[in-house]
């Protein structure tokens, strides 16, 4: 198509550069809201466990929901903790291309194994798309596409070793 000069962002052609100069920034920016998502569905999941009553007792007070929940807590905050010590160095402009791939992986493997715990809790439930996980679950998948595949992320980040 045929942009007029006076709208063109940048130089002419120079599209694929501008858009693979800022991937770093995008693989953090989905990194971020897929942790944020795992986070929620963990919040969401651990209400819904105190709430739901099987064999006369809250879900919560099983021990297996405990440490299933336990595993979600940890596998969420140590990816947090991952993604913003990322977010401060982008601010720094010192991310590179392999930790911003790094976190990009992890963060959606997180995200899609936490989301899939959390499910499994829900029981049927989980498969039902009046509920909000069963939601989260279905729109999980893409993130480990998104931005570049997993795969590529770690052949990016095996480049740099």
């Amino acid at each position: 198509m045929r942009v007029p000069v006076e709208n063109l962002l940048g130089e002419e052609g120079k599209g694929f550069y501008y858009a693979m100069n800022q991937l770093a920034h995008e693989r953090l920016i989905i990194s971020d809201g897929a942790i944020a998502v795992a986070e929620a569905a963990l919040a969401e999941t651990i209400e819904y466990t105190k709430a739901r009553r099987a064999f006369g007792a809250p879900l919560f007070e099983m021990q297996n929901t405990r440490f299933e929940l336990a595993q979600c807590a940890i596998l969420t905050r140590t990816a947090r903790v991952f993604v913003d010590h990322c977010i401060d160095t982008h601010l720094r402009g010192e991310l590179d291309a392999a930790v911003a791939s790094m976190a990009k992986a992890h963060a959606t493997d997180v995200q899609c194994e936490v989301i899939d715990r959390c499910v499994q809790l829900f029981g049927g439930y989980g498969y039902m798309l009046e509920y909000p996980i069963a939601r989260r679950y279905a729109d999980a998948r893409v993130q480990k596409v998104y931005a570049g595949p997993n795969e590529v992320m770690k052949e990016l980040i095996a480049r740099s070793l």
